[in-house]
């Protein structure tokens, strides 16, 4: 019968397409930002947003510190500020990393960040045009939609519903091709070092510019304070963090060195800086500060780690005023 010769083949058909059509859909994207960073970056941050805008001791602060009647008393008013006057809500947004090419100190045209979270393309868009009253033009790169603005020098494409680039256009571009296999993607030191710092709220890395390493070879010793410049002038690539686990703060400073000699004679140097600078106060809360200050070496990696709780830091701040500021008056 002719329902036969029509059922069959359609069957058919239906059954092909169920097996082909997964493979013919986009896939879902699922590389991580720091996957996407292209070679040519000489800075990496990472910023945990979520978690510092949900600090409540962060939120405190913001609050005691003195403002202006015209200005956001509080955290979450400065949020929605910045929502009203940008479209755009830090509340969507879990975690930012930035990228950058800064070989030299002056060039800043060439710089990405990437923000994972829960975006609507349509409503972002929307709300930046409304609240800004600026209209992006479109473009289109490798299947991507590019939201442009002035020159079409920076961009925001939204690589799914779960990340978006902004920033140059060119970087942006970089990252997409980092993305489909077709451009390198950051490798060597640079990631090492980034990798090194762990999950904290802030890290960063940084390849240290020529026009640096030459100005710390140059630069003298700090009066009679015994610590010479020249012993970091190896330093390559610079890395830092802060986390914060309930009331301790650490801060971690990882510098890299073109040789582990480099390294070890940097260690050296400020472990001897910090034993005779202790020997020297006569402020025993400065003296238990510095003594916590933690020096290790690993390979050409010299970490220097700092703790410190909020109640530290306070009669710090109450030692700094009754000691040195009423001093002044």
């Amino acid at each position: 019968m002719m329902w036969k010769r029509i059922l069959f083949p359609l069957v058919l058909v239906l059954a092909v397409v169920s097996i082909v059509a997964p493979g013919c859909s986009e896939p879902e994207f699922d590389l991580t930002p720091i996957e996407l960073v292209p070679q040519r970056a000489s800075m990496i941050a990472g910023v945990q947003v979520s978690q510092i805008i949900e600090d409540p001791d962060l939120k405190e602060t913001f609050a005691g510190i003195e403002k202006d009647p015209d200005q956001p008393q509080t955290f979450d008013e400065a949020i929605q500020q910045m929502v009203e006057e940008t479209g755009l809500d830090l509340r969507d947004i879990s975690r930012i990393l930035v990228f950058g090419d800064i070989t030299s100190l002056e060039q800043t045209d060439y710089v990405g960040l990437i923000a994972e979270g829960d975006f609507d393309e349509e409503q972002m868009i929307g709300d930046i045009e409304d609240q800004t009253g600026e209209k992006f033009t479109t473009g289109e790169y490798k299947g991507y939609t590019l939201y442009q603005e002035g020159f079409e020098e920076y961009s925001i494409v939204f690589l799914s519903e779960k990340m978006l680039i902004s920033g140059t256009t060119e970087a942006i571009e970089d990252a997409i091709d980092v993305s489909k296999g077709i451009r390198d993607k950051a490798s060597g030191t640079l990631i090492d070092t980034y990798n090194q710092l762990g999950n904290p709220l802030v890290k960063a890395v940084i390849e240290l510019p020529e026009e640096a390493w030459s100005a710390l070879d140059e630069e003298p010793a700090m009066g009679d304070f015994p610590l010479s410049m020249e012993a970091f002038s190896d330093i390559d690539i610079l890395g830092l963090s802060f986390d914060k686990e309930g009331e301790i703060i650490s801060i971690e400073i990882t510098p890299h060195f073109l040789s582990t000699d480099s390294a070890q004679d940097a260690r050296n140097t400020l472990s001897g800086a910090i034993s005779i600078f202790r020997g020297t106060l006569d402020v025993p809360e400065l003296k238990d500060l510095l003594g916590k200050i933690e020096v290790r070496l690993d390979d050409s990696w010299l970490t220097i780690v700092f703790e410190i709780t909020q109640s530290e830091i306070e009669q710090l701040m109450e030692t700094f005023q009754s000691d040195f500021l009423d001093g002044f008056e």
